[in-house]
């Protein structure tokens, strides 16, 4: 009967190590939705660029900012000249929890066309 102590043991103290810090979960990116009908556009923050479109929908990455409560970010819509530009509140997460060091930033924002600007 002792050796089923040991296995009891011996699980125990795998339970007690700290989890690991994955990444999982995280996805660093400002989403902009884009007026109906949008074929394509391009949305840029800090000289990156992107055109990627998902259900109408441009997915900005927004990388590892640490510093910022918002971000201004121009939006260029396809066969259009006009940019339209605005400012953007910031979220902060950390979606493995506090003992992660892993920081997670998002936000969402829309293209208006009445005001021609970004509004989020």
């Amino acid at each position: 009967m002792r050796w089923h102590r040991y296995a009891v043991l011996l699980a125990l103290a795998g339970c007690s190590s700290a989890p690991a810090c994955t990444l999982v979960g995280c996805v660093s990116q400002l989403t902009v939705q884009l007026p109906a009908g949008t074929a394509g556009a391009q949305a840029c923050i800090q000289g990156v660029c992107t055109s990627e479109i998902v259900d109408g929908t441009l997915l900005v990455p927004l990388g590892r900012r640490e510093e910022g409560g918002s971000a201004t970010v121009t939006v260029t819509l396809e066969g259009s000249t006009t940019a339209y530009e605005g400012d953007v509140a910031l979220t902060r997460s950390r979606p493995e929890g506090a003992n992660c060091p892993l920081v997670c930033v998002s936000g969402t924002a829309a293209v208006d066309l009445a005001t021609g600007r970004v509004i989020g």
